[in-house]
């Protein structure tokens, strides 16, 4: 088994795995890939007390956004009742918050803003 399935099969990450061969995990390199034995690992992880810190796999984020704010004009202006011109433009952005990508909608000149895809 190379170095990602051997991570797959014991539902752990591989850079775990490269920690473990680090640690003297037995395993034969081939060119330059490692080549594992399921058993012999699994007897390796159990005889050096080795905790495996299995990855959870969390459900893929379903996106939401709000059809209103797809609109030429500001839908907050509009519930206020300012029509037409009176309602800011509404304009796309993108953004880099704490090393996550956000699309905003933003009204111009009112300022009103929203998520439109998180």
């Amino acid at each position: 088994m190379t170095r990602n399935q051997i991570a797959e099969e014991l539902n752990v990450e591989p850079w775990d795995v490269d920690d473990w061969l680090l640690k003297g995990c037995p395993a034969e390199k081939l060119l330059s890939q490692w080549i594992f034995d399921l058993y012999a690992v699994e007897r390796w992880l159990k005889k050096n007390k080795v905790k495996i810190k299995h990855t959870v796999k969390s459900p893929p984020k379903k996106l939401k956004s709000n059809d209103s704010w797809l609109d030429r004009r500001c839908p907050k202006c509009k519930e206020k009742g300012f029509l037409g011109e009176r309602a800011g433009l509404l304009c796309t952005l993108g953004e880099l918050v704490m090393g996550r990508w956000y699309w905003r909608r933003v009204g111009y000149p009112c300022g009103h803003s929203m998520e439109i895809m998180s």
